[in-house]
């Protein structure tokens, strides 16, 4: 497995453990702020499906700033879950091939 596939899966497994961990916690959100949590929780969550899907298409940067706005997820107790998508969102947009390796070259 390829440092791109691991990455993308990563994404992937973000996506869900942040939705997961910011729905989960809704219940205990004030009935003002409820409306703006819930979309945080669900927006955000998306864009580390959308870096994960940016990956599978060779757009690392793009990669990258998704998973950077994926980090304002809600995560409340379990704020630590953010920091690997804040690192590899950082990393992806400054130096792509070397986190995500070469895209591979399409044969003729």
């Amino acid at each position: 497995m390829n440092r791109r596939r691991v990455l993308e899966i990563g994404s992937l497994v973000w996506a869900a453990a942040g939705a997961a961990v910011a729905l989960s916690a809704l219940s205990d959100v004030n009935d003002d702020a409820m409306a703006l949590v819930a979309l945080a929780s669900i927006v955000f969550p998306l864009c580390a499906l959308g870096g994960a899907i940016a990956l599978r298409l060779n757009n690392d940067r793009t990669a990258g700033l998704l998973l950077l706005l994926s980090v304002a997820t809600p995560t409340y107790f379990a704020l630590p879950l953010n920091v690997p998508a804040l690192v590899i969102g950082i990393a992806l947009l400054a130096a792509p091939s070397l986190i995500a390796g070469n895209p591979p070259t399409p044969k003729a």
